[in-house]
């Protein structure tokens, strides 16, 4: 096996964080409001929809005990069982109304930040029939910025509320990738594998990180020093959409760099 063909996927994964760093430069530098609100749109819509996912999991809680539990804040322990349901029933819905405003903000200014950068190269106007693809782009390219803000600010959180966990999790995704590099490189059907099923690769390995995360939390209750169960839930919830934010932006990453032409000819003057 030569230098050449043992580098492969690590010389790919490199030139496809080069590129992506000048696309950065190239959107913050023509078109910063339009790229700024979609990456904050598009961060507050992962945040809210967590949000979304952990309120009813509390009222189911509530709708199960006999009394409010004990750890809830005082402020909330103050009002009557059927009232708190319904007052965290009413916060649901609108978080979750927050989530879909986010997400319509999000495509708006993406929409936004692609015409202002076909616009600012003058040679796109011979494309203009490929303005979906340039929204397309912008809006992914946004996403996966967010993604990567998240992953990022989750597990600084989980390094505070639950450092075992993350320890779980980011030795997980190290194996993951590190196993994944050898093998693509060093065996042809891997490859094929991985560039014609990586949707459903990655689906697969994101699910079974949730399940080893989980199986450790199970062993940490049974056998360790456990931590409160609110901040297990909590941390579950954050690990959980930490691996799908990053499978969200590999993916978003690959769909990128399989139409890395074409972006250039739009966003890129030559």
């Amino acid at each position: 096996m030569t230098i050449e063909k043992a580098s492969t996927l690590q010389i790919t994964l490199l030139s496809t964080l080069g590129w992506c760093m000048s696309l950065a430069r190239k959107f913050m530098r023509v078109t910063p409001t339009a790229t700024f609100t979609a990456h904050t749109a598009h961060f507050c819509a992962q945040g809210l929809l967590i949000v979304t996912f952990l309120l009813p999991i509390k009222i189911l809680i509530l709708l199960g005990s006999e009394s409010i539990p004990e750890y809830l804040p005082p402020a909330l322990k103050s009002f009557s069982k059927p009232w708190l349901i319904i007052g965290l029933s009413l916060l649901t819905a609108l978080f979750y109304g927050l989530y879909l405003l986010s997400e319509l903000i999000a495509s708006r200014y993406s929409r936004t930040g692609a015409y202002q950068l076909m616009k600012h190269n003058q040679k796109s106007h011979s494309l203009s029939h490929q303005r979906p693809l340039a929204v397309l782009a912008f809006s992914r390219f946004t996403r996966g910025l967010s993604a990567a803000s998240f992953v990022t600010i989750t597990l600084g959180a989980l390094l505070y509320i639950y450092p075992a966990l993350l320890t779980i999790a980011l030795t997980y995704i190290a194996v993951v990738t590190t196993l994944i590099i050898v093998l693509y490189n060093r065996k042809d059907r891997i490859r094929s594998i991985v560039q014609r099923h990586h949707h459903a690769l990655l689906n697969a390995l994101s699910s079974l990180g949730f399940l080893g995360t989980f199986a450790f939390m199970v062993m940490d209750f049974l056998y360790m020093t456990p931590t409160p169960i609110y901040i297990a839930l909590i941390s579950l919830i954050l690990v959980r959409q930490s691996l799908a934010r990053l499978k969200s932006m590999i993916e978003d990453a690959i769909y990128l760099k399989n139409h890395q032409q074409k972006i250039n000819a739009l966003f890129f003057a030559h």
